[in-house]
């Protein structure tokens, strides 16, 4: 690349990062930096096909995407050093994706890495493990009774919806899809009891149906019953590990246990393994990145979160924090106390 060239390059990706709220604009401090690497299994081999490795700012902000060779192998050329880090973002078909963080800022020349992903097991790539074991096996009268139950509920006709579900689950006490949609409805009306009620039935009659313990672990977590939450989870994701639901409410269990570190990998998990997850996600992993005292980290957070979601249910209180992080010059003022997730 010429000199000219160069300049250009750093002229625009300066002006872009300015304008994303990223990186500062000082041309003067910037100088272009190339990654390269290659992406293994844990037996070190090569992964031959479908990976992608993807460099974002800590917004959000993509800054490139390239597809791995036949070996692995992939090389970004052209990133700014800049003054925060980045975040690389490596998938490959059949493998957990990986995220970490990627620090240019006093690298020159072409920074090596290297990427070890893990196989997800044909069992473990079911989203929903046995989703339909006891819908199978639900009488038809039941199966009618759900049915209807799931119409009212569209035209938000609560009392019919609920009195729909409670004729499916008596007739059939193990339809786990029923029990699960009829505890949403009793948690609605703060019948806290009978939903966990409901919500045990399901998961002990169909351990493979992930909602089932993704609505336990956000009932026990809204009464913060955090460490029996935590062991719920846990359980369900030994049966559907690639369920990102699972991860959202592990994450808010840690979060309030104080394992904020914990939190921080469950809700990068849920992220990873469902980029059209809510945007909510954004504020919750800000505010765990704030509780380790990283307001870097969660500035970038909070900015996408507010892109996609300005006047979102955590816009407020984001806002505020976003601007006492601007405000405070720094960007790394310490450990602060956001509201829960």
């Amino acid at each position: 690349m010429s000199k000219r060239a160069e300049r250009s390059v750093r002229h625009l990706v300066t002006m872009v990062c300015f304008a994303a709220g990223g990186i500062p604009a000082h041309a003067q401090e910037l100088h272009l930096v190339s990654v390269a690497g290659q992406v293994t299994t844990e037996g070190d081999q090569a992964i031959t096909s479908g990976v992608k490795v993807a460099v974002e700012t800590t917004e959000g902000w993509r800054m490139a995407e390239r597809p791995a060779d036949s070996q692995g192998r992939f090389q970004i050329d052209n990133l700014p050093s800049g003054r925060k880090p980045y975040r690389l973002t490596v998938t490959a078909d059949g493998y957990y994706s990986v995220q970490e963080e990627l620090d240019l800022r006093s690298a020159g020349g072409t920074v090596m890495v290297r990427v070890v992903l893990t196989r997800i097991s044909k069992a473990q790539q079911r989203q929903e493990p046995l989703p339909e074991l006891t819908a199978l096996s639900a009488p038809h009268k039941a199966r009618k009774a759900f049915e209807k139950g799931t119409r009212a509920l569209q035209a938000h006709q609560l009392p019919d919806a609920q009195r729909d579900f409670s004729e499916a689950v008596a007739e059939y006490p193990c339809y786990a899809r029923a029990q699960t949609a009829l505890a949403a409805l009793l948690v609605a009306k703060r019948d806290l009891t009978a939903a966990e009620t409901a919500l045990r039935k399901a998961i002990q009659c169909d351990p493979g149906f992930p909602d089932g313990f993704a609505s336990l672990g956000r009932l026990l977590n809204s009464e913060k019953r955090f460490a029996e939450s935590e062991q719920v989870l846990q359980r369900g994701l030994r049966l559907s590990p690639n369920a990102w639901e699972l991860y959202d409410q592990l994450a808010a269990a840690h979060h309030n246990l104080g394992s904020y570190s914990r939190a921080t990998e469950e809700w990068l998990r849920a992220m990873a393994l469902n980029p059209q997850a809510p945007s909510e996600l954004h504020a919750k992993l800000a505010a765990a990145y704030l509780q380790q005292g990283n307001s870097e980290k969660a500035y970038g957070e909070f900015q996408a979160y507010l892109r996609a979601e300005p006047e979102g249910r955590f816009a407020t209180q984001a806002k505020r924090l976003v601007q006492y992080i601007e405000s405070s010059g720094a960007l790394a003022a310490g450990p602060h106390d956001p509201e829960h997730p």
